[in-house]
């Protein structure tokens, strides 16, 4: 018979070298509820002006609601997170901004397919519903050689998949790392799934490169 390992071996690590992490905070009932009545009060003020958009789909704004002063709580829970993050990570740098924070109205049957967020550091996103059978994310493996031997699992987990899909709920805030790609499955459930994304960046990088390069349909800041 075979002897165990263990009588051979004088010490075994597991080193996670490279590590892809993925943030997960809830914020505070309070903290959420004020926040989250600002932005259902900022969606539902700029659909009233916009009869030309149909219930179905996804709506999103304009990428610049972190310049609105009432989100100012909002953007700072943001900044706050990400310079824990920063500082964690062991990160030396001079200051960070959001550069871009648009809203995600989601109706049945929207879903979004895998991206990542150029020219930005870290990304992130928050939910201010997330009704069941909406109330996902997913993230992707990014390592292209992961997939040239798959062999079977009893269950997944972050060592033997090549997507990990988390569960949300409102309040819930999530950042990675910007060219992680992620995608949002189906919206399953008849509520409207409102998530609002957001980009932060160093400061250094951010006047030309930095900003989203695409428009929302749901207009909430002036031109």
């Amino acid at each position: 018979m075979t002897a165990p390992i263990e009588t051979k071996i004088d010490a075994f690590s597991a080193l996670p070298i490279f590590p892809t992490v993925v943030w997960a905070t809830q914020l505070k009932p309070e903290i959420s509820e004020r926040i989250n009545g600002t932005f259902t009060t900022l969606i539902e003020q700029a659909r009233r002006n916009r009869t030309d958009l149909r219930a179905e789909g996804k709506w999103q704004t304009d990428q610049r609601l972190h310049t609105l002063p009432e989100l100012d709580e909002f953007s700072d829970v943001v900044l706050g997170l990400c310079r824990h993050v920063l500082k964690a990570d062991k990160i030396r740098y001079q200051d960070i901004c959001i550069t871009g924070c648009w809203a995600n109205v989601g109706f049945q049957g929207s879903k979004h397919r895998p991206h990542a967020h150029p020219n930005n550091y870290i990304s992130g996103v928050y939910y201010v519903t997330a009704p069941a059978g909406g109330n996902t994310i997913n993230f992707f493996d990014p390592r292209p050689q992961a997939g040239v031997v798959v062999p079977p699992s009893d269950s997944p987990a972050p060592a033997n998949s090549q997507k990990m899909t988390m569960e949300i709920r409102p309040g819930s805030l999530i950042m990675f790392p910007a060219w992680l790609y992620h995608s949002v499955d189906d919206n399953r459930s008849r509520g409207e799934r409102i998530s609002v994304a957001f980009n932060v960046m160093f400061k250094p990088f951010v006047s030309e490169m930095s900003a989203p390069n695409w428009r929302g349909n749901l207009q909430v800041t002036p031109d």
